[in-house]
Formats: structure tokens, sequence, C-alpha cells
């Protein structure tokens, strides 16, 4: 049974890094969760900050961009009845206290967030790591190398330039992933 990652807002922001978790939770290298508290702040900060002709087009994107995740991963979405009485109970950063809860009641095996410091160890369940992106990308390709090389490279033939290759990826992900990044360009260029 696949590894089971709820994913955090900060993790589905970035273009390139939401694409690759989403792939190579498609591609079966590990299971996805979110909750409705992370998909609606998801698609608030998708519609600010769009460069968009106009606000009701960015609105009109990120709300696309919503469906088409909730469309392709109907089981990734953890109900709220079953976290919400939870959240008053966590000791977090209160502003995470939902996602906390929403990744305990997703039975997930690792949070997956940039903000690792809002998740103090003390305040997790043993049964939860909490992770950074690039973290869980190493670990990921540790597992898998050549599931996870595979599904970049089918990715790369859904991008434009520069991500139209695994290199221009993996590239892009330096600055989230580095570790990651260089582990799997080293891999990458050992086997092309």
């Amino acid at each position: 049974m696949a590894f089971v990652a709820f994913l955090d807002t900060c993790v589905l922001y970035p273009p390139t890094l939401r694409d690759v978790l989403l792939t190579i939770s498609e591609a079966g290298v590990c299971q996805i969760r979110w909750s409705s508290d992370v998909l609606d702040e998801l698609q608030r900060i998708l519609a600010e900050r769009a460069d968009a002709p106009s606000s009701e087009t960015a609105k009109a994107g990120a709300r696309y961009l919503r469906n088409t995740m909730e469309d392709s991963f109907p089981d990734a979405l953890v109900d709220r009845r079953l976290y919400e009485k939870l959240i008053t109970a966590m000791q977090n950063d209160s502003g995470d206290r939902h996602v906390l809860a929403a990744a305990i009641a997703g039975r997930a095996d690792v949070l997956v967030t940039s903000n690792v410091r809002h998740f103090p160890r003390d305040t997790v369940p043993d049964t939860l790591q909490i992770q950074d992106p690039d973290t869980f990308l190493c670990f990921q390709f540790e597992l898998s190398p050549g599931a996870i090389l595979e599904t970049l490279e089918m990715l790369s033939h859904e991008r434009h330039i520069p991500l139209d290759s695994v290199d221009g990826i993996i590239r892009k992900l330096r600055f989230i992933a580095p570790r990651f990044s260089e582990r799997a360009l080293s891999v990458w260029h050992g086997r092309t």
C-alpha cells in the first residue's frame, strides 16, 4: 500500500511542485490527501496572485484548477466533519491547526509542508511525520527512483519550454527541493 501524504497549501501553490506531487501520486508512488480548508486557501491565493487580465479571470482559473484536482483525485479529500472537532485540541501553530487535524483524520503517514516550524514535534502524534517538500521527495526518490524519473519524463511530455524535459523540471525544483534535485539529476544523467 502506498505511503499517504497530506499536502499543505504551501506545497500546492508552486505550480511545478504541485504538478510533480500530483503526478507521482497519480502514478501510484504515493497517495495524497488534502482538505476543503487547504483547497479553499489554495484557490484564494491563486486568485489573488494570478497574473491575469482581470480578477474574474483569475478567480475562474483558480476555480478550474481546484475542480480539476478534485475530479482527478476524488479520494484525496478529507471530509471536514472528520476533523472539525479535532482542530481545537491541536497544540501547533494556531493558523495551521486545521491542517494537522485533517492530516490526522486522513490517516496520513506524513504531512508535507514548507512550514515545518508550525508543527513542533511535541504537538504531532508519533504516527505522523512532518516533512518539507525536499525531504519528502528525497524519501520517495530513495524508495522508487525509477518510478519517479519515469513520472517526471511523462510530465515533461505535457509541458512547454523550459519544463519540457526531465532536466527542466528538476532544475525548476532546485530552490524548493535542492537535495532531491541534485540526487535526481545525478541519477537521471547516469541513465541517459
